[in-house]
């Protein structure tokens, strides 16, 4: 009898959860998502004004120091040929 309770539980709170829980959340979703959308699209469009033949730089790298790699302070090492037997 608890088993026959259990299960008829179980196929009503599915009923509920994918007719309606399920639903609302996804047009949730969808509905965040598209302002997110829209407002990075505004923001974008914002930016993205200029006059005609306007040049700007988004992106400037960081100055890196040179290579820590030398020529000229290097060693030089002797090799010895080792010959198989």
């Amino acid at each position: 009898m608890k088993l026959l309770i259990f299960i008829a539980i179980f196929i009503a709170s599915y009923y509920i959860i994918s007719k309606y829980l399920f639903p609302y959340l996804v047009s949730v979703f969808i509905r965040k998502t598209q302002e997110k959308f829209g407002d990075f699209h505004q923001r974008q469009a914002k930016n993205e004004i200029k006059k005609e033949g306007e040049i700007s730089v988004k992106y400037v790298p960081p100055e890196t120091n040179k290579s820590k790699f030398n020529p000229d302070s290097t060693e030089e090492v002797d090799f010895e040929e080792i010959k198989d037997k």
